[in-house]
């Protein structure tokens, strides 16, 4: 009899499945990085429905495990250029070169066709009942399978390696680029990549370990509810979550073309496959600023931070400052980093946090209040940096000048 609870996850899976399948497909039309998330979540909604055939249509088992196993290696890839489209530059297309990500699917379709020539009773007996078959056809199947699973394995730790380093160097590049960063940090990501790799170990050990253990540590309700938070999370986040540096409106989106005789300001990211976190020494050393014109630049922001107090503007970006003083944003990257030895995001929020320290002591508005006036745009966001700027918090900060 199949348990109630991993049939119900299942029909919420299938469910949510074909609700955002469609909708990412037809997005994707505009914007393609939602075609590799459609197809991870095909995949996964695919590989999660195992228990319901098995026991809804037993006799489509040994086809459907055949066809649900290549599936598997659609997932790394996928994901990795998902997360590569929201992260990116300019707009994400995919191409004919990335297609090698795939490969791995090629030794799976033979894997696939091995299963599908399985007789029926020795199909039944590997992938039902756990018994060990030691007929030639079957220790083959049982080495081919498990060299593809190890490569499988080998390919995820390499694309949560690279989504955590693609991670990095975009929050980097984040902050030299724009003053609030709500809505695009991707912290949700976070959790996202627990998720899958917590769904991969249990499948992965499920598989080969499941007579060593008999399904006492690895049971099917716990895949199920893995698989279950990584659809629903993929789903919710997918659905409403745009390109952290794309996608956004024309004020808030930064020109990637050298202004001035100026270089590119987006080197931290590549568009396509090489990841390079920022290096200030080595990405400014063709530029023809020099110091004295780097000292101009930086009185220049300052001044206009003080006597304008732009700052104020939740909205301000890197390419907002650099149109209002007609500047060469990589300019005034460059000034930012080398000459003022920081970067936009906390020089921002560096006079935001000296705008609010006497709103503060007045004690005469509500934090949420004081932040939303000064130019943030949300409390944990200001809590956050007036902490890293004071060492204290808000509540903190006023007691302390009061004692003393």
């Amino acid at each position: 009899m199949a348990d109630p609870i991993v049939m119900l996850f299942t029909i919420i899976i299938v469910g949510q499945t074909c609700l955002s399948v469609p909708l990412l497909l037809i997005r994707a039309r505009k914007t393609a990085m939602y075609l590799p998330l459609a197809l991870f979540l095909m995949a996964i909604g695919m590989l999660a429905q195992g228990s319901m055939v098995s026991y809804l249509f037993p006799d489509w088992y040994a086809l459907y495990t055949a066809l649900a196993f290549p599936l598997l290696f659609i997932l790394c890839p996928s994901l990795w250029f998902y997360v590569e489209g929201l992260t990116s530059n300019t707009p994400w297309r995919l191409n004919i070169k990335q297609l090698r990500h795939y490969v791995l699917i090629w030794p799976a379709l033979v894997v696939a066709v091995m299963i599908m020539l399985l007789p029926k009773d020795m199909h039944i007996a590997i992938f039902v009942k756990d018994v060990e078959i030691d007929t030639p056809f079957a220790i083959i199947l049982y080495v081919s399978i498990l060299t593809v699973m190890l490569l499988w394995l080998g390919q995820c730790i390499y694309t949560v390696f690279r989504i955590v380093q693609r991670l990095i160097a975009y929050r980097r590049q984040l902050k030299s680029l724009f003053s609030n960063n709500e809505h695009r940090e991707l912290s949700w990501m976070n959790w996202l990549l627990f998720i899958a790799i917590s769904t991969w170990l249990f499948f992965l050990a499920t598989v080969f370990s499941s007579n060593l253990f008999e399904n006492f540590l690895f049971n099917v309700r716990t895949e199920a509810l893995l698989s279950l938070l990584l659809i629903w999370s993929l789903a919710h986040f997918g659905l409403q979550q745009k390109p952290g540096i794309t996608g956004y409106s024309d004020n808030d989106t930064i020109n990637t073309k050298p202004q001035n005789g100026g270089e590119s300001i987006n080197e931290g990211i590549n568009n396509n496959e090489n990841i390079k976190i920022d290096n200030t020494s080595k990405k400014y050393q063709r530029s023809a600023l020099n110091k004295e014109q780097s000292d101009r630049i930086a009185d220049k922001i300052n001044a206009v931070m003080d006597k304008e107090k732009l700052y104020l503007d939740a909205n301000l970006s890197l390419q907002k400052l650099a149109n209002h003083l007609t500047i060469s944003p990589n300019y005034i990257s460059q000034t930012l980093n080398e000459t003022l030895a920081i970067n936009f995001f906390d020089f921002v929020n560096q006079w935001r946090i000296d705008a609010a320290k006497p709103k503060i002591l007045a004690n005469e508005d509500t934090v949420l209040a004081i932040a939303l006036d000064v130019g943030f745009n949300a409390r944990s966001s200001f809590y956050k940096a007036f902490k890293q700027e004071v060492g204290k918090t808000p509540s903190e900060f006023r007691k302390h000048a009061i004692q003393h």
